[in-house]
């Protein structure tokens, strides 16, 4: 994993007046089906957002805004949808190789905004250019975690045969309409939820290399080839987004525009609301209850599938206990930490996949054999564990410092974290250290933390996006947890062609990870909450993918 996932997550936890966070359970909010009778004559759909857009190249965008605006003006193979994967510019399901290393996809007729076919060239271009060092793409791990041919290599600075050398990649256009893909190893369940992600998005070469600096820097240097295009692009006030008449798919769409105004207080946009200057609001914590309290039947609440931590750092003398890591962990009480502080449709959690984000192949969630997760256990086990630690550590007096960022949502949850801890295992003090997100960062990443609160979101719609994080040696596991024998079940889930073992051997990764080790401390699964407007309808919370998905949204009469 890339560390730039954080900045997603970071942009997640702040821009809370975006309507929702990003990648949400698939949750349909006023859905119907939206007769012809029932559609009101103005399809427009209004939302506040807390921030401009940072970019709008798919090579740079990292955040959740970016995402958002290049998921809608530009498509690919495929495209989520309401939790599931769909066929875009691919016809349908591509042939696969007896190996199953190779995967030729067939393209539909689809034509740039300028009027040019789509070709499988402009898809070879675009994926090349994801790890065109020259480019400086923030996003190219991706593509290696699809697992094409040489990406890794060609990523790898140290790798002197390959590294920048992207023509090597494994993609190339047979003809204009057929687009063949070369694995490592054989295909993975998720590769094609993967590939609706905007870094394997097309591109057309000859339009990109003639603007050159100037490309994707406005709203009319940029090419459009999916259901929407964006206009009117004020930057830092507001922006908008038209139905492309030309998109192969457009009969099913039925907004004809969808607009986007820049508030960064969240209660300002909350009074757009109000005075129906915008139709769909996210809500904080303090706005629930008023909300409620006057449009109860507007207020929508799901979870979603960012999972959040208390990382416990395995390095350390007192942390790299285990029996001391059981007791935080049975320290804390979840649901309180849900009901009295978040108040945000989040949910407890003792897991590290969360619910209701993929299915295996008996068809059955990946928590179903343990909805409940791994706890370690009541206040009383806390205590039995924390005089083992003792015993072990030779003390009873233990300082810890919790670091995390600055935000006063996250402040609040470091608050009731280190007083749960403190009440209940006498003898042990945390000492608060919130830092802006850069400086957090940095300590986090270098290790230097007893305890540290953060969380993550999926890259791709598999439980492996949460599994392999923390093998040892992982980018991503700043808790320096190791086992040898995690790491083999992660190992041999990547590699195996049966589906069902590659299923429970991460399903057991995740049982030693929490209920042998208790690696890290689960705290919760994250939610959304929001206010919606009655005459909005189909208006999806992905599980994965972008963070809007009104594909079927449509206005009724009102």
């Amino acid at each position: 994993m890339k560390k730039a996932k954080w900045s997603l997550v970071l942009s997640i936890v702040l821009a809370l007046s975006l309507v929702l966070s990003a990648c949400g359970s698939s949750t349909k909010s006023g859905s119907s089906k939206g007769g012809a009778s029932d559609l009101a004559k103005n399809q427009v759909l209004n939302f506040a957002t807390s921030a401009d857009i940072p970019s709008i190249d798919v090579t740079q965008a990292t955040d959740a805004t970016s995402i958002q605006t290049i998921s809608n003006y530009l498509s690919g193979l495929t495209r989520m949808h309401d939790g599931k994967t769909e066929w875009d510019l691919a016809t349908g399901a591509p042939k696969v190789s007896a190996d199953k290393k190779v995967i030729t996809f067939k393209l539909r007729d689809q034509k740039w905004s300028n009027g040019k076919a789509v070709t499988a060239q402009d898809f070879v271009y675009g994926w090349q250019r994801q790890v065109d060092p020259k480019a400086k793409p923030q996003y190219n791990y991706l593509l290696a975690a699809a697992d094409i041919k040489n990406a890794a290599k060609i990523e790898d600075p140290t790798n002197k045969k390959l590294y920048g050398k992207y023509k090597e990649l494994g993609v190339k256009a047979l003809d204009s309409k057929t687009l063949q893909v070369t694995l490592e190893s054989p295909i993975q369940p998720f590769f094609y939820s993967l590939l609706s992600d905007w870094v394997f998005m097309p591109q057309q070469q000859a339009y990109v290399e003639k603007l050159g600096s100037k490309f994707a820097t406005s709203a009319s240097t940029v090419l459009y080839n999916g259901p929407w295009s964006l206009a009117n692009w004020k930057k830092g006030q507001s922006w908008t987004f038209k139905k492309n008449p030309k998109y192969w798919n457009a009969k099913r769409i039925k907004l004809n525009e969808l607009t986007y105004t820049v508030s960064k207080d969240l209660a300002t946009s909350v009074n757009m609301y109000k005075t129906g200057k915008i139709d769909v609001v996210g809500l904080a914590q303090e706005q629930v209850a008023s909300m409620k309290a006057s449009n109860p039947k507007e207020v929508k609440t799901s979870p979603n599938s960012g999972m959040f931590f208390l990382y416990v750092n395995n390095k350390r003398k007192t942390t790299g206990n285990v029996d001391f890591r059981k007791a935080l962990s049975a320290a804390i009480d979840r649901q309180g930490l849900v009901d009295g502080i978040l108040k945000d449709g989040s949910t407890a959690s003792n897991s590290i996949v969360p619910k209701g984000f993929v299915t295996g192949p008996d068809g059955k969630d990946f928590r179903a054999s343990t909805p409940d997760g791994y706890p370690a256990g009541a206040v009383k086990d806390a205590k039995a564990f924390w005089a083992k630690a003792q015993k072990a550590l030779g003390t009873k007096k233990v300082a810890l410092e919790l670091i995390s960022s600055d935000s006063a949502t996250t402040q609040q949850i470091d608050e009731y974290v280190a007083n749960q801890i403190q009440k209940n295992l006498k003898g042990v003090t945390v000492k608060i250290n919130a830092q802006p997100w850069a400086n957090y960062l940095k300590l986090n990443n270098a290790g230097k933390y007893d305890l540290s609160y953060s969380g993550w979101l999926p890259d791709y719609q598999d439980p492996m996006t949460y599994i392999d994080m923390w093998a040892t040696g992982n980018s991503s596991n700043s808790a320096f947890y190791s086992n040898k024998a995690y790491d083999k079940l992660v190992a041999d889930a990547k590699s195996t062609t049966d589906a069902t073992k590659r299923w429970t051997d991460m399903q057991d990764a995740e049982k030693i990870m929490l209920q042998q080790d208790q690696g890290i401390v689960p705290l919760y699964q994250s939610g959304n909450t929001w206010a919606q407007k009655p005459y909005v309808h189909n208006f999806y919370l992905p599980s994965y993918g972008p963070e809007q998905d009104y594909l079927d949204t449509y206005i009724s009469k009102h």
